[in-house]
């Protein structure tokens, strides 16, 4: 309501719209105050709300727990596929062994050759 509440240290209003505007606000208060008890008192309702609390708290470490995941999955994959490159027996490291052995070969033969024209 837009007037002030009547002072209750006062004494009580002596005009009759004094005490209407007094009475209403005292009901204002005692509504407000019989609503806030019954919302303690309805322990189902407080039950439901803390459920949704913890479901909430629940989806929120599952989905940081999905994503840190997610990060070190990309991590591992990674190291795996940098260490298996690297590996014995890799196409990297086959093809430098292959390149070694011809590059071997041809100097055996090319040795042969010069060694049979002397």
């Amino acid at each position: 309501m837009s007037t002030v509440p009547h002072d209750p240290q006062s004494g009580p209003p002596t005009d009759r719209d004094a005490l209407e505007r007094d009475i209403a606000v005292t009901r204002e208060r005692l509504a407000e105050t019989a609503d806030a008890l019954a919302a303690k008192a309805d322990v189902k309702a407080q039950a439901q709300a803390k459920v949704e609390e913890v479901k909430g708290q629940a989806r929120h470490a599952a989905e940081d727990a999905r994503a840190t995941a997610a990060a070190k999955l990309s991590v591992v994959t990674s190291k795996v596929h940098d260490t298996s490159a690297q590996a014995p027996g890799s196409p990297k490291q086959q093809s430098g062994v292959l390149l070694g052995a011809v590059v071997v070969a041809t100097a055996v033969a090319v040795w042969l050759i010069v060694r049979r024209e002397r």
